[in-house]
């Protein structure tokens, strides 16, 4: 039997342990003012991880004050970004020989683990009207979903995005049979305060049920004040879609183990 030990530690940060692979996901656990809770986790907790993956460089998927600690407790762990991100983790204290590019289409090997970067339809927001887009004006592809091949089971981690018309094909021919989806959704309110959204609720319910994976746990929906979504109405809605995955809600930073027959 396939098994995982899958650990979340809130947002979109997890740890995904199988054999001697450690690989430690969007991690957020620097203490921040709009936090709606303390970081459940240190950079002591993970000195066994052996790959990082950060999705993208907002705080919330790229915390670099947590990883410039995580570099002091752990000499080994390569940390892997969009290509186009990884100078701006260089020029904030992560060292270069740390440091590794994805791109769509060039799947990345470390040990036994192996990973294959989709693109993520991402919001660009700010003081400028948000828009949804892969990359500021048409560049090389800047917000990344992962889909990991560890201890026999494949994960997909969405990062930040939405659903677009070839994701539901394109991870169906990676066939991942676990989904972690982001459900905090957009709305107006939100936009005009230049902050970007996710998919929701019953958009992440639909893409569950479009790839059929074995299991789907709900994310990005608990940390941050004022953008937050509801992971039980997202359970209803993904036993409402007609798809079989079991849905996980996973209590923070206690690990459950996932299986595969």
């Amino acid at each position: 039997m396939d098994s995982v030990s899958v650990t979340w530690y809130g947002q979109s940060g997890f740890r995904l342990a199988a054999g001697p692979s450690r690989v430690l996901i969007d991690p957020f656990l620097s203490d921040r003012p709009d936090r709606r809770y303390p970081p459940p986790a240190s950079a002591q907790d993970f000195a066994d991880i052996t790959l990082v993956l950060c999705t993208h460089e907002h705080v919330d998927h790229l915390d670099l004050p947590f990883l410039r600690e995580f570099c002091a407790v752990n000499a080994q762990a390569t940390i892997v970004v969009p290509a186009p991100v990884a100078e701006i983790a260089a020029g904030a204290g992560i060292g270069q020989d740390r440091l590794k590019g994805a791109e769509p289409g060039a799947d990345l090997r470390d040990a036994d683990v192996i990973v294959h970067p989709v693109p993520a339809l991402h919001g660009i927001g700010g003081d400028q009207p948000v828009v949804y887009e892969f990359a500021p004006a048409g560049g090389p592809v800047r917000f990344l979903g992962y889909v990991i091949e560890i201890g026999g089971i494949r994960f997909y981690h969405a990062g930040d995005g939405l659903v677009y018309p070839e994701l539901p094909a394109a991870l169906a021919a990676l066939a991942p049979d676990v989904l972690m989806l982001p459900i905090n959704g957009r709305d107006h309110m939100r936009e005009s305060a230049g902050i970007v959204g996710n998919m929701n609720e019953t958009e992440a319910a639909w893409l569950c049920a479009q790839v059929g994976p074995s299991y789907v746990i709900p994310m990005h929906y608990d940390a941050i004040e004022g953008n937050t979504g509801d992971p039980g109405h997202f359970t209803s809605l993904a036993h409402r879609s007609g798809g079989s995955a079991t849905v996980v809600v996973p209590p923070r930073a206690r690990p459950v183990t996932l299986a595969l027959p």
